[in-house]
């Protein structure tokens, strides 16, 4: 290697930073992350995502020889190109009965962690960064979902406990409606006042548990390494898709959910000073519709259930007759309510196309056409959420049902919009239990991209060629599945000693070779790693490389900037996978 390029493979997430809408590393390059949610494993006891199917408890030596038994699947992610692991995590594990001291886990919580620790370690090896996402889907596994502990469910005179979901309906996300014991619960969250009569609680500050909990788990991990910190945990995620429960969307994210981030940034802070925070908007933010910006999922189910009605199917799901559809967040937008927070925020969302995977239950045809010219639109809107709280936007949750008719192409239209914008992203999800008949053994859900036996699931949709670290400011990533070329361009003068490096997924699109046209000739392959070590060309304010199948260039079908720039860029040489 030469120069700094092995500074990637020492490099540790304490020494990032923000600039903007970007990640800088510790030389100041460019950072993008790509990555996977791992995943649906871990919302089952012991909430692990490496443990046998069946097992609700497992000791350090027990995880540890399935972490071995399972390596060659965990090596896939480097394999992959990815750097960043979404890494659900459980508020029931590490506070499963009310902390009587909430300045310190109580040793149920810190055993947890020290497993959870293993398998952050096992991928920082592989070159894997880890955030932290405390998850929950309709809080609890009674209503079919996950994340609460038992103690934090809303019982009084009123509200009852329904009986226990056995976790396979496909149709989970109705709870949120029509569950009033659920929404009395996540209510109860948000106000901060629980009462629960078999737990004898009583006014109890329920959310107050979950922040210092949080806390305590920031604690934990900064202690390590002489007080140093994890190296590979860039930040925390507080709250999976928060709902607003029949709470008005502007107040619940204004109020609630706005006072809860400051919370947790406080308790954040009292440990770490590097940690970023990820920050979701309410979790239908991204369906919002313009005429009266109310939440789609606080509406009635009798509503609902109208809005989902024949003519609407053939309009939208099968005609594609869509409209502008504005997408926005009540999250406060001014810079100095986020004071506190900008210098280390992220705007964490997510976007599942709701009439696509509505279409993949209902067996109808995803309509690409109508996909293809409202995303570009939405993916816009949600960058710009991002940008006006100056936080770095990041998809943590995007995909879709492995065995929808058209996943494949849905998937690249997913990844077209994330190299337009430049976009760091998580794909839901990885899950190495994965079987013929539990699918994605929670709900029926069949998202993973590996499959039953482990099998691989159109990888080569989702492993693309990207820039991990880039000299200078990236402007246009371009990847077309069909042709293979790929491009890249920077501005600005670049960093003299820190190369660009690319991930080249060489053995899945460019077997057996691949060219390199570019600005500049000083290039280096690392075949192992399928790492691209590019030095732009630093006389120049607009560099760019293109990867492609060996022979003439095909100008028809790159982007018009890469077109601008072909006077200057030339071939490089041919480089075998």
């Amino acid at each position: 290697m030469t120069d700094h390029e092995d500074d990637l493979l020492i490099d540790t997430a304490r020494g990032f930073s923000k600039d903007g809408k970007w990640f800088r590393d510790s030389q100041k390059r460019y950072l993008l992350f790509r990555g996977v949610n791992f995943g649906s494993r871990s919302k089952l006891p012991p909430y692990l995502p490496i443990a046998r199917l069946g097992t609700t408890q497992i000791n350090l030596e027990e995880l540890k020889q399935e972490i071995e038994s399972a390596s060659s699947d965990v090596d896939r992610l480097k394999e992959w190109g990815f750097n960043i692991i979404r890494l659900l995590i459980s508020w029931k594990a590490l506070e499963p009965h009310p902390n009587k001291n909430l300045d310190e886990l109580e040793e149920e919580g810190k055993q947890y962690l020290v497993l959870l620790k293993e398998i952050v370690d096992s991928l920082y090896r592989r070159g894997l960064y880890t955030i932290l996402d405390f998850h929950q889907d309709i809080a609890h596994e009674l209503y079919g979902g996950d994340g609460f502990p038992d103690w934090a469910l809303a019982v009084d005179g009123k509200n009852k406990l329904p009986k226990p979901s056995n976790l396979r309906d496909e149709k989970w996300q109705m709870a949120y409606m029509i569950n009033k014991s659920l929404r009395h619960t996540l209510k109860s969250f948000w106000q901060n006042d629980l009462t629960n009569d078999v737990a004898g609680l009583k006014n109890f500050p329920v959310r107050t548990h979950l922040e210092k909990t949080i806390g305590q788990t920031v604690k934990f991990f900064k202690t390590l390494n002489n007080n140093e910190g994890h190296p590979a945990i860039l930040g925390i995620e507080p709250f999976n898709e928060p709902h607003p429960v029949g709470i008005e969307p502007d107040k619940f994210e204004q109020e609630f959910l706005y006072n809860y981030y400051i919370n947790i940034e406080k308790e954040v802070r009292q440990y770490d000073d590097r940690l970023f925070l990820f920050m979701e908007p309410r979790v239908d933010w991204t369906v919002s519709e313009a005429s009266n910006n109310k939440s789609l999922m606080g509406k009635s189910v009798f509503s609902a259930k109208r809005s989902f009605n024949l003519g609407f199917i053939r309009n939208v799901m099968i005609e594609g007759k869509v409209e502008h559809k504005e997408i926005r967040t009540n999250l406060p937008s001014e810079r100095g309510l986020l004071k506190s927070i900008s210098s280390r925020g992220i705007l964490s969302f997510h976007y599942y196309d709701v009439m696509a995977i509505a279409g993949s239950y209902l067996k109808i045809p995803e309509n690409l056409t109508r996909i293809k010219r409202l995303w570009p639109d939405i993916f816009a809107q949600l960058v710009e959420a991002a940008e006006e709280r100056d936080f770095v936007p990041f998809l943590t949750e995007f995909g879709g049902l492995q065995d929808a008719e058209q996943i494949r192409e849905y998937l690249d239209i997913n990844y077209n919009q994330i190299e337009s914008f430049l976009l760091n992203s998580t794909l839901w999800n990885y899950d190495l239990y994965n079987t013929e008949d539990g699918k994605d053994n929670w709900n029926l859900e069949n998202y993973s991209i590996l499959g039953p036996n482990r099998s691989p699931r159109n990888i080569d949709v989702v492993v693309r060629p990207y820039p991990m670290r880039s000299s200078a400011e990236p402007i246009v990533l371009f990847f077309d599945h069909k042709t293979k070329y790929s491009v890249l361009i920077l501005k600005g003068e670049p960093l003299e000693s820190y190369p660009t490096v690319l991930y080249v997924p060489s053995h899945i699109h460019y077997s057996p070779e691949f060219a390199v046209w570019a600005t500049s000739k000083k290039v280096r392959w690392d075949k192992k790693n399928q790492l691209l070590y590019w030095y732009p060309d630093k006389e120049q304010r607009l560099n760019q490389v293109i990867l492609g199948k060996p022979g003439e260039i095909s100008e028809e079908n790159l982007p018009n900037k890469s077109k601008s720039l072909l006077n200057n860029t030339v071939l490089v040489g041919t480089f075998t996978e």
